[in-house]
C-alpha cells in the first residue's frame, strides 16, 4: 500500500512559501501549520494570517493539522490556563480557513510524579477543550509528548480510556513515547491506541549516556520497519507526518528534514514491497 507523507512546515524553515516549495519538490503536498515567521500559527496577526492563507492556495496543498500549542503551560496557573483556552479557539477558528480539521492538544508540562490526584487535575482540565470541540464540531488530535504529562502509550489507554469523546483522536508519536520511556515497542504501542489514531508524527531517537539525542528516521531507537507493517496491515489512510526535530552538525533544518525523509521512505519501501 502506499502511505500519503505530510511534513509541519517549520521543520524545513521558517519561511513559509520556501518550507511549501520544498517540500512540493520531495514530492509532499501534505502539510501542518505550527509555526511560520518565527510565531505559532495561532499567534500570527491577521496581517501574516491573510498572508498564510494565500500562500497556501496558491501553492495547491493540503493542511491536515493546525498545530496548536495548546494546553502546553502549568496544570496549576489558572491564569495560563485561561489563555490557552483562547489559544485553542482561535485554532479553531483557524482551521477551517485552511480546510483542516484537526486541531492539536497537550497534557501541560511534566510533573515530577503524577498522582491519583495530579491525573484527576488533569481530565478536569481536559473535559473543556474537548466539549468546545464537540460544540465545534473540529477533531482534537491529542498529541504524546515526553515533556508532557501524556507521553507513553500506557498514558494514553488512561486518557482515552476516561474519555470517550467522538472529538478526541490521537496524533501517535512513537518517538515521543519513546523518549517518555514507553516499554513497548512503536508497533505495540500503536496497537494498544490503533482505534483512536487519527495522524501519525515521525521523529526518531537515541540515548547517549541516558541522555536524548533525535536521530534520522531509520537511525534511532524506533522500530519504524515494524510499525508500517502493522500500519499496513490495519490500511491506515491518515497522513504520516515528518516532524523530525533532527539537526545534523550543520543546523540545517532543510538538511535535518532531507535526511529523515529518506530514512522514513527507505523504512516504507521495506515495510510495503
Amino acid at each position: 500500500m502506499a502511505f500519503t507523507l505530510g511534513v509541519l512546515t517549520d521543520e524545513i524553515s521558517e519561511d513559509l512559501q520556501e518550507a511549501i516549495d520544498i517540500a512540493k519538490s520531495w514530492g509532499i503536498d501534505h502539510i501542518e501549520l505550527h509555526s511560520a515567521w518565527g510565531a505559532n500559527v495561532c499567534d500570527l496577526s491577521d496581517a501574516d494570517l491573510s498572508r498564510a492563507l494565500r500562500i497556501v492556495r496558491g501553492s495547491e496543498v493540503t493542511v491536515t493539522v493546525i498545530d496548536a500549542l495548546t494546553l502546553r503551560c502549568s496544570l496549576d496557573n489558572d491564569d495560563e490556563y485561561a489563555q490557552h483556552m483562547r489559544h485553542m479557539r482561535r485554532s479553531i477558528e483557524i482551521a477551517p480557513l485552511f480546510d483542516a480539521s484537526i486541531v492539536r492538544l497537550f497534557s501541560f508540562w511534566k510533573e515530577d510524579e503524577m498522582t491519583d490526584e495530579k491525573w484527576e487535575r488533569v481530565f478536569e482540565k481536559l473535559e473543556l477543550p474537548i466539549r468546545i470541540a464537540e460544540a465545534e464540531g473540529v477533531t482534537i488530535g491529542f498529541e504524546n509528548v515526553s515533556s508532557g504529562n501524556i507521553g507513553t502509550s500506557q498514558d494514553l489507554e488512561r486518557l482515552f480510556g476516561h474519555f470517550d469523546s467522538p472529538a478526541l483522536k490521537l496524533i501517535w508519536d512513537p518517538g515521543n513515547a519513546l523518549a517518555a520511556g514507553d516499554d513497548r515497542s512503536a508497533a505495540d504501542g500503536y496497537a494498544a491506541v490503533r482505534d483512536h489514531v487519527v495522524n501519525v508524527h515521525v521523529k526518531d531517537a537515541g540515548f547517549i549516556d541516558g541522555k536524548r539525542h533525535w536521530l534520522p528516521i531509520g537511525a534511532g531507537d524506533v522500530d519504524y520497519l515494524e510499525l508500517f507493517l502493522a500500519l499496513a496491515e490495519d490500511e491506515y489512510d491518515g497522513v504520516v507526518a515528518l516532524e523530525t526535530h533532527y539537526r545534523p552538525e550543520s543546523g540545517s533544518r532543510i538538511e535535518g528534514s532531507r535526511e529523515s525523509l529518506e530514512g522514513l521512505r527507505a523504512v516504507i519501501a521495506e515495510a510495503t514491497s
